[in-house]
């Protein structure tokens, strides 16, 4: 288990990429035919990216609390990397929906259409409400760990995540279930719950029946009772009980990808997964547009499935090529 002891995990790569197709393909089944189940199961997708998140940003966290200085590189990092892309996509889905420049336009320019509930009028982008938690994430979290005591950094993590457990908890009769999912502030716990992991990652790691063990049984109550889920959300206990099984299943599936590292040391499959890595945030924000668009078409379900696949590989492709990778190059180091 030595090789797993590391701080970066090709398999998370194959992992980013199954979520991302995951979020895309159960979308354009929910949307354009229907499909109840793949929209729940959307959910889930949606619910590793946040554990994720705050599992690969844990090196970079740990170097704003050794210094200081790190925090507005810190910044720059993280908004060069998301904030560009999704200005041109909100353009261009806001264009195509006609809904440029309106209120709910400038809502999810400021990525605050997610702060209160029914704030958002029309909620035209609805894969936006994850990226403005994320956005949020960035902004407060690391402003926090630099005024906390290096020694004891994660006494108060711990202190901030069950705070923000609890004041869910007080209040989870006052909130609607959508709400209480996608709300900018109630979600912030999901990343800090992967950040959390990464600290305890050796521990967690070494304990492989347990993680398998833990990935079967909540992916099986997860997805077995779905309509149970659905139809009885409104509940208060449905609603903390709801969540606390993504995060279960979430952490268990992150670490049952980790643990086929060993068997990911060929190049090509290396390499495979940080092409289909690198995809992810395009194929994320771009296939709302492709839904849009083939919701137009008569195809059947496999026609539609495949041209959609197709179109979102190589645009996401070409997006990441000649769009992204250029502003990633100038992103500057953390020292």
């Amino acid at each position: 288990m030595n090789n797993l002891k590391n701080n970066y995990f090709y398999s998370l790569d194959i992992f980013r990429g199954f979520c991302g197709y995951g979020v895309a393909i159960c979308h354009l089944n929910a949307f354009a035919f229907g499909n109840a189940f793949l929209e729940y199961s959307s959910l889930l997708f949606v619910e590793f990216f946040f554990v994720l998140s705050g599992f690969v940003l844990y090196p970079q966290l740990l170097k704003v609390i050794n210094n200081n200085k790190n925090l507005f590189i810190f910044y720059k990092r993280r908004w060069i990397r998301t904030l560009p892309l999704y200005i041109v996509i909100l353009i261009a889905v806001s264009a195509l929906t006609n809904q440029l420049f309106t209120l709910d336009f400038f809502k999810y320019l400021t990525l605050t259409q997610k702060f209160l509930p029914e704030f958002i009028g029309n909620d035209y982008f609805p894969v936006a409400w994850s990226l403005s938690i994320e956005e949020i994430f960035y902004l407060l979290f690391p402003i926090l760990l630099i005024f906390l005591n290096k020694k004891n950094f994660l006494f108060y993590v711990f202190l901030c995540f069950f705070l923000l457990l609890t004041f869910k908890f007080l209040f989870v009769s006052k909130i609607n279930a959508d709400f209480y999912r996608t709300g900018t502030f109630l979600r912030l716990d999901s990343i800090l719950f992967g950040f959390i992991l990464a600290h305890y990652k050796n521990i967690i790691i070494s304990n492989r029946f347990i993680i398998l063990s833990i990935c079967l049984f909540s992916l099986s109550i997860y997805l077995g009772n779905y309509q149970f889920f659905i139809f009885e959300k409104e509940l208060p206990i449905i609603k903390v009980i709801f969540i606390i099984f993504m995060q279960l299943t979430s952490a268990s599936v992150l670490f049952s990808f980790i643990l086929i590292e060993p068997f990911l040391k060929n190049k090509i499959i290396k390499k495979i997964g940080l092409i289909i890595s690198s995809q992810t945030y395009s194929i994320y924000l771009i296939h709302i547009i492709l839904i849009y668009l083939f919701k137009k078409l008569d195809f059947n379900i496999l026609l539609t499935n495949s041209l959609y696949l197709l179109s979102l590989f190589i645009i996401s492709f070409l997006v990441y090529n000649y769009f992204e990778k250029p502003l990633l190059q100038l992103r500057p180091k953390i020292k």
